[in-house]
């Protein structure tokens, strides 16, 4: 039988919850260093090194462990059949944890990290729109140079760009969740490449999000 150390795993946590913590709080706006991060999460500077290797490495997994729980949150099922409720009810969801965690999120981005965490947040983006959105077997359907996960990476870098950008202003515009959440609706749809046939049945919301075989071949008899 194989025994597994858990202090490592226990460790690598104490220290995402650390960052996590000084992200959150008033100390973001101080230099704080590797000592202060080690002895806030009950570790030795030797073991921070050890998994991270700098504060900025570490400050991209803690951004990236909570855009991903915001993720993870987000409801594969009951979304609506259609994409204006599936986007609505999806992006309402992104915006209301980044409005809630926006100081966090904003001294993620603005640091040595936030290059690489900007890329997560277009990788995120990207597989929901290709795996679980209603869009998915649209942006899939164009033959050409570019792949389908290209289509998608665009499509969220758009989505990306407005969403930091609208974290980033005080005030904000749109000034509400709702408001922003619906303005990101609009410009994906718009911008996906769909035909008038496809965004009528997104639309309309004849197939499930999850239904892409059923989405072709219903667009395809009815074009």
């Amino acid at each position: 039988m194989t025994y597994e150390d858990p202090r490592p795993i226990r460790s690598r946590q104490a220290l995402i919850q650390a960052m996590t913590e000084v992200l959150d709080s008033e100390a973001a706006d101080q230099d704080i260093t590797v000592a202060d991060l080690a002895r806030l999460a009950g570790v030795s500077r030797p073991t921070l090194y050890q998994h991270f290797g700098d504060l900025a490495t570490l400050t991209h997994a803690a951004a990236l462990a909570r855009l991903e729980a915001a993720f993870a949150q987000i409801p594969e099922d009951n979304l609506g059949d259609t994409w204006t409720a599936y986007a609505r009810n999806t992006f309402h969801f992104l915006f209301t944890d980044l409005d809630t965690h926006a100081r966090f999120y904003r001294r993620a981005l603005q640091g040595p990290a936030g290059y690489a965490f900007s890329q997560d947040v277009v990788g995120l983006l990207a597989r929901r729109l290709l795996d679980t959105s209603p869009l998915g077997p649209i942006i899939r359907r164009r033959q050409g140079p570019d792949s389908p996960q290209d289509r998608a990476e665009f499509l969220a870098a758009g989505v990306a760009w407005h969403v930091i950008h609208w974290l980033q202003q005080e005030p904000r515009t749109p000034n509400t969740v709702d408001e922003a959440a619906e303005r990101v609706s609009a410009l994906l749809l718009a911008a996906c490449g769909a035909t008038k046939a496809e965004i009528a049945a997104v639309e309309a919301g004849t197939v499930h999000p999850a239904s892409c075989d059923d989405l072709l071949r219903r667009v395809r008899r009815d074009a």
